[in-house]
């Protein structure tokens, strides 16, 4: 049997990060996937000291982090003009809808997607 491939967003990582044991139900068993700039977001955190940075690192290795190809590219400008994304927004979205699998996320402002990509609402 093949494990679930997820797409989770920013804020459940970090909640996720934070022992939030919802969250780890819902991962569980999951192959979880990121976008690039969920990537991004995590390691530019200013709060961070550099080992905590070097610790979030390693954390981040054990998630597909997919990146912008073409197709991304020109989905995120689409969904960004019809939609008024903010960029981080339209990438993380994106990317679930391209690769064919679950956002995962709490924003509610993703819901004005529901036709383009298949959110999981936590």
């Amino acid at each position: 049997m093949t494990a679930e491939r997820v797409l989770a967003d920013t804020n459940i990582l970090i909640h996720h990060l934070n022992g939030d044991k919802r969250i780890e139900g819902i991962l569980q068993d999951r192959i979880i996937h990121i976008s690039f700039i969920t990537e991004v977001e995590f390691l530019s955190y200013p709060g961070f000291a550099p080992e905590e940075r070097a610790v979030v690192k390693r954390w981040l290795q054990g998630f597909i982090i997919d990146g912008s190809d073409a197709g991304i590219r020109s989905i995120a400008i689409d969904l960004r003009v019809r939609f008024r994304l903010k960029l981080a927004d339209a990438f993380v979205a994106v990317t679930a809808a391209y690769l064919n699998i679950p956002l995962i996320t709490e924003d509610k402002h993703f819901k004005k997607l529901k036709e383009e990509v298949d959110l999981w609402m936590v």
